[in-house]
């Protein structure tokens, strides 16, 4: 047992290294913009152009996990014709989604569609609604609308979505910086950003529930945890929304307020919720102290259980690590803290359910465990480099893996 618990923490600690080399740059507005020439008015579109309005739409969280973090989009109104909505928050669970999804390949789309019918439907699904009008001069209004078919266009629609990078919030502020000649970026990459992108999340995911939160923050890696500005910050709709507000010194309009969702926190810890975690897992591992085999054996059905989601979650770390372009689960050391070994205490776990308890075994590999995560966390505590916010992951594994280590020594004592 010991010479396996080495050899496959030697293993995963050789992929993980191997897991540290960047992905290549596949997000691509910034060279169709670049590539994308603007052109003046010319005297007989002038009234075209001055009656056309631009207004950045956003929509509140949902229900999803992928709607916590809500929608933007751009809508164009004129006199004369319905308006036209403008997004980048279009895909389908096709046949080849999910392949796609599992390696990072995340396949949007731009479409351009009935304005009315994209507002009803976040009103329809009590999402909140809100339109923020552009101000734009005729000459910005026409390069606006230009660059907006030139995206909507069968060859061009498609694109490489990025949680942080390149998503429905994203594109439309890289545009609308565009248009100012880039002034925009200049003023908020001047202006720092009051979270972590980490901390930005978790707190929407506190819309769903504690284990989605906790098992996406998992998978995140430091590139989440960077001192950032409000240019990265506004891959939040909201965010985007109030920036661009702020900087065109303007109002939005309420279309539509939610009526039973819960708001955004404004704080929200995952670190905290992660100590209430951590002793229920040591309320469980104590069990087998109270030396009824039916709660020995109860308890053994319980953290093989877990320890099998464990392993099984820091297996799939690995593999968006090694084989995927996930960027954000990059550099991760996550998965040095819950590892692929749980698997080996999983197993040990559920071979405990026959005559004898494999207590033994289970002190060396949760051992192994524990002192690999005391390690990682004193070199996290060292180390500035190790700028990885990973405490949501460190208190509850420490507490695991300490309380059975204790038990599994007591049992053998007795």
């Amino acid at each position: 047992m010991k010479k396996l618990s080495v050899l496959t923490l030697f293993l995963f600690l050789i992929l993980g290294l191997c897991a540290q080399v960047d992905s290549p740059n596949l997000f691509e507005i910034d060279k169709e913009l670049d590539s994308f020439k603007k052109t003046e008015i010319t005297e007989e579109e002038r009234k075209k152009y001055q009656e056309m309005e631009f207004y950045l739409i956003t929509g509140g969280p949902g229900s999803l996990i992928w709607e916590n973090f809500g929608h933007s989009a751009i809508l164009l109104t004129t006199p004369d014709s319905f308006p036209v909505a403008y997004d980048w928050g279009i895909f389908s669970f096709d046949d080849s989604f999910f392949v796609n999804f599992a390696f990072g390949r995340l396949y949007y789309e731009a479409w351009a569609t009935y304005g009315d019918y994209r507002i009803e439907s976040l009103i329809s699904d009590d999402r909140s609604v809100t339109a923020l009008r552009l101000e734009l001069d005729e000459n910005q209004k026409k390069n606006l609308l230009s660059f907006l078919m030139y995206s909507t266009k069968e060859e061009n629609k498609t694109y490489l979505y990025d949680y942080f990078k390149d998503n429905c919030a994203t594109r439309p502020r890289d545009i609308y910086s565009w248009l100012t000649e880039g002034e925009f970026e200049e003023v908020l990459k001047s202006t720092p950003s009051e979270e972590t992108l980490r901390e930005t999340v978790e707190r929407h995911l506190s819309l769903s529930t504690f284990p989605v939160a906790w098992t996406i923050s998992y998978l995140l890696g430091p590139d989440t945890d960077k001192e950032e500005s409000m240019w990265e910050a506004c891959f939040l709709p909201s965010t985007l929304n109030s920036s661009i507000k702020e900087y065109q010194n303007n109002k939005d309009e309420i279309i539509y307020s939610s009526k039973n969702r819960n708001p955004v926190p404004d704080k929200w810890s995952l670190k905290a919720r992660s100590i209430i975690m951590g002793i229920l897992l040591v309320s469980i591992s104590l069990l087998p102290l109270t030396k009824k085999r039916w709660i020995e054996r109860c308890c053994d059905t319980v953290q093989g259980i877990l320890f099998f989601f464990f392993g099984v979650l820091s297996s799939v770390l690995l593999f968006l690590m090694l084989f995927t372009i996930h960027n954000v689960t990059k550099g991760n050391i996550n998965y040095l803290i819950i590892s692929p070994l749980c698997l080996i205490s999983s197993l040990l776990h559920f071979a405990s359910l026959s005559k004898k308890r494999k207590n033994k075994a289970i002190l060396i590999n949760s051992g192994v465990m524990l002192a690999l995560s005391l390690i990682v966390l004193a070199l996290r505590l060292i180390i500035p480099s190790f700028i990885q916010d990973s405490y949501a992951v460190f208190i509850p594994a420490i507490m695991l893996y300490a309380s059975e280590v204790f038990v599994s020594f007591k049992c053998i004592e007795r």
